[in-house]
This record gives structure tokens, sequence and C-alpha cells, in this order.
């Protein structure tokens, strides 16, 4: 079973070419394409799973489905101090909460991208960490997901072919929360619901940043690994998934030609934390 492939990027002129030609190269085979999908993290080894599936304790797809059902009646239940935001979520089956939970950091089976590139580099570069010498301390990463080829294999069992992301409406059946209990007992069917794999989703732009940062969502399923191995487990074609590799010797200097050209704090956080972050990151701060 082959990896997802592997280009190492140490300019910003590389990192464009090399978007450019992915693109280029997906258009001359023809066929649908809706765009690559980026999701940029500021450590090579940082797998590609939500953050329900991070879990201390429990691993498990039933007892992650309990985990959010309880979070997500927990979440509804106090809902009233956002009504504007939540009116009319109140069906147990729209996946519309989930995405409102992942927004407010309650831990979901979402996974954000963005359309951008250049977003994706910067969240790679920002969220690089530092040792205590100040020097990054690891490679750091952009991952370059293509919806209609990834989609083409994980939603195969229902004949999905080319048609690409799906709609937060569509991916309710095989994705949406579940009505799982029948009293304190887990219904039979609940998990048989859930497709496999996780499938690419469009986002709903319920908020400023998101509409900002251009974001789109996979959505994980029944099986818990990571993307980059459900890529090798079920087989999905090269050109679904691949990887940009950002030295950690290079990130600085990407990082402050990037701020440079434009691409700030207030413009991925089109709001006052992100212009506090931009502040303190133009007087000499470390964030």
């Amino acid at each position: 079973m082959s990896k997802p492939k592997s280009i190492t990027i140490s300019t910003l002129a590389e990192f464009a070419k090399n978007t450019e030609q992915l693109v280029e190269k997906t258009i001359v085979a023809g066929g649908t394409f809706q765009g690559h999908w980026y999701r940029g993290v500021g450590s090579v080894a940082h797998e590609l799973a939500p953050s329900l599936f991070r879990h201390p304790t429990h691993t498990d797809i039933e007892d992650l489905i309990k985990v959010e059902a309880k979070m997500l009646e927990d979440f509804r239940r106090q809902a009233v101090l956002m009504p504007n935001e939540l009116s009319g979520l109140d069906d147990d089956n729209d996946l519309r909460t989930l995405v409102y939970m992942q927004h407010y950091g309650v831990p979901t089976r979402l996974l954000d991208w963005t359309n951008n590139p250049f977003i994706a580099l910067y969240f790679a570069l920002t969220s690089a960490r530092v040792d205590a010498s100040g020097a990054f301390s690891n490679d750091a990463a952009i991952w370059v997901l293509n919806p209609v080829k990834w989609n083409s294999v994980a939603l195969s069992h229902a004949s999905h072919g080319d048609s690409g992301a799906l709609s937060s409406r569509n991916a309710v059946k095989g994705y949406g929360p579940k009505k799982l209990f029948v009293g304190d007992q887990l219904e039979p069917n609940a998990l048989k619901s859930l497709n496999e794999q996780c499938a690419c989703c469009l986002g709903i732009a319920n908020n400023a940043r998101m509409f900002a940062q251009r974001g789109v969502f996979t959505v994980f399923g029944r099986d818990t690994s990571p993307m980059e191995r459900q890529f090798e487990k079920f087989k999905h074609p090269p050109e679904s998934l691949i990887k940009f590799v950002i030295p950690k010797d290079k990130i600085g200097s990407l990082l402050t030609l990037l701020l440079h050209l434009g691409y700030t704090d207030s413009v991925a956080y089109p709001d006052m934390h992100g212009l506090a972050m931009e502040i303190k990151r133009l007087r000499g701060f470390r964030m």
C-alpha cells in the first residue's frame, strides 16, 4: 500500500509553482475538478484526524460516538446563550450543529480545510513550535486534497462517482449526528447508518472567520484512522492526497515573507483576536 506523495517546499516560489502544477495537471487530465483543498499543520508528524478521535482514553468508535452524543446534548441544552446563531438547529440529525461546535472548540468528527493555499501556508507556518533556543523544532506541512478524487472512493458504495464534495444537507444521511439511545442503551443500527470512510463536505460560512478562511471540511465516519492511513487502506488514487513538507530551517524566512506580502493574522482572523495577534507579532512578540 502506497503512502501519500511528499514534496519538499523551501521557498514561496516553490510553493506557488508546485500548487500551480498540481492544478494544471488535474485540469489537463480532464474530468470533474472542483479545486484543491489545503490544510496547514505546524508539525509534519501531525495526523489528519479530527479532535473527537484524539480523546485521551476512548478509541473505539462506539465509545466516541457516545461521547459526541453527550457533548451534542450539552451544547444544545446550553445554546440559549447564543440564540441568534443556533436558532433552528434543534434537529438531532443536523450536521450544522457539529459545524458550530467545531467553531467554538468542542471536539467533533470534522477536520478543517481551506480552498486557499496561502491561508493553509499561513496556518502551517504560524502553528510551528519553537524549542527553548528559539529554533523551530519540527518540519511543517501542508496537505493537499482533491475532494472529487477522494469522494469517488470514499463514497463508491453510494455510486457517488465524480460528483465531488457533499453539501452539508446531503452529508447528513451518512455522517450527521444520530439519535443514538433508547433509554440508556445504544440504538442497534446507530453506527451502521454511518459511512465507513471520511468524506469531503462543503463548509457553512456561519461567521466572518470561516468565510475569510475559505473553510471546508472532511467529516469522519466509522473508521477512526487518520486520512493518510485511510488513503492507504482504501487505495485512494495518488492525486487525491499529497503532502508539501516545509523544512524547519525554512519556516522563519517563509513566514516573514508571507506576512510582508499581506497574509497577516487579521486576514486569517478578521476580528479583534486577529488584530491583537497581528499587532503583537509586528512589535516582536513571540506568538
